[in-house]
């Protein structure tokens, strides 16, 4: 190494150590206190840029960055998978700064931080309620935003989750031989989610439940409806096979 390439890497440690060491000086403006704080969010380091961004939105409220701090909070909590606290924060930019040119991201993300809450079908879907709505008034609010085709795509996916969950209660209540209770809940999956993957299965299931009640005459009319509504289903060798034990018995009696 010659001297001037070691004066240069010298050079270079001393700015790294003296940028690593800046903290933040009692007199600095919001926008000096915003930039610290942005660094360190882009370093992601983000339990610090947390708490940078909580003392400028106390210190400089109605600041030209208080909207950018309250929503780079959010993100910041996002990233932690702090979800319940980063949709608090999203949701005071949206209530508290509605005219900053952030609330279109801020609302996005608020439906965001309600979709990583949002669990498997099995267990309690408020959060996927809520995820749910707060996309739809995203796409309302914006509709030519950038992503709208991806809000899309996470709003199907979540309709396609609760369609699963309404499914999942019809078929538990139809092994425990609740058939009126099952054919409830496969009629919220035909009515609410039509448009889903799970619409055949819930018909079938229900067509399933009549037979158990000894009911094949609408079970013979639910198969039909299911033969004209699915003709790509999976399930038609098993609705062909039905209808025919279905439509004997109904002729036998």
């Amino acid at each position: 190494m010659t001297f001037k390439e070691l004066l240069s890497l010298i050079f270079l440690i001393a700015v790294f150590i003296a940028c690593s060491g800046r903290k933040p000086e009692p007199n600095w403006t919001a926008e000096e206190y915003f930039r610290y704080a942005k660094e360190r969010y882009d370093d992601e380091d983000y339990w610090e840029a947390s708490n940078e961004f909580t003392v400028i939105i106390l210190r400089f409220p109605g600041s030209s960055v208080s909207d950018s701090a309250q929503y780079y909070l959010g993100c910041s909590h996002f990233y932690m998978d702090e979800n319940i606290i980063s949709s608090a924060e999203f949701t005071k930019l949206i209530n508290t700064m509605p005219q900053s040119p952030l609330v279109p991201l801020a609302q996005y993300m608020l439906g965001e931080s309600y979709y990583q809450m949002s669990p498997r079908a099995e267990l309690d879907q408020e959060y996927t309620y809520k995820a749910i709505k707060e996309f739809q008034l995203f796409l309302e609010d914006f509709p030519t935003n950038e992503k709208r085709e991806e809000v899309e795509k996470k709003l199907i996916e979540l309709r396609e989750k609760l369609a699963e969950k309404q499914l999942i209660n019809a078929e538990l209540y139809r092994k425990m031989r609740e058939y009126r209770s099952s054919i409830i809940y496969y009629d919220i999956v035909l009515d609410k989610y039509y448009d889903t993957d799970y619409a055949d299965d819930a018909l079938y299931g229900k067509a399933m439940a009549y037979i158990d009640l000894n009911e094949y005459q609408k079970a013979k009319e639910e198969l039909l409806i299911f033969k004209d509504k699915f003709p790509g289903s999976k399930l038609n060798f098993k609705v062909e096979r039905r209808l025919k034990e279905v439509i004997d018995i109904i002729e036998n009696e």
